[in-house]
């Protein structure tokens, strides 16, 4: 059984369809150009979250660190994004080659030569309050 998705409009005339309670992460996500490929409130348990390439996931990363260093200069106990990435999620890495469509078979792909890695970030789905609230101190809406 499928989630109830929604849709989200990013721009003017770019929407996409997310699942309903997913909404205001993933617009997040690309208000702060960080692109997000496919996402899940409930994927087995957890929410799901699909960086498209690693890039994506390592500048994310990067930003949350920063944000850490910051937060823990002024209260070494406060909980952040870092702890919660760190402590209660699970990330999967997916590589694959880039394959495109074969213009001489309409049923057939072409092998790229191209490196694709996309970076999954699960946790489950009673963490997702707590993941919104640290999610938008990094990173603070529009």
């Amino acid at each position: 059984m499928g989630h109830k998705q929604v849709e989200l409009k990013l721009e003017d005339d770019f929407y996409i369809l997310v699942d309903e309670g997913m909404e205001d992460i993933i617009k997040n996500f690309f208000h702060w150009e960080l692109e997000t490929c496919n996402s899940c409130v409930d994927y087995k348990g957890s929410v799901w979250i699909e960086f498209c390439e690693y890039g994506e996931w390592e500048r994310f990363l990067q930003l949350t660190l920063r944000n850490n260093i910051v937060e823990k200069g002024k209260s070494p106990e406060k909980e952040t994004l870092w702890d919660f990435l760190q402590e209660k999620s699970r990330v999967n890495l997916v590589f694959d080659e880039e394959l495109m469509e074969d213009p001489n078979d309409e049923n057939g792909t072409l092998r790229t030569g191209v490196l694709i890695i996309c970076v999954g970030l699960k946790f489950p789905k009673e963490f997702i309050g707590e993941f919104k609230e640290l999610f938008f101190e990094v990173f603070p809406p529009e």
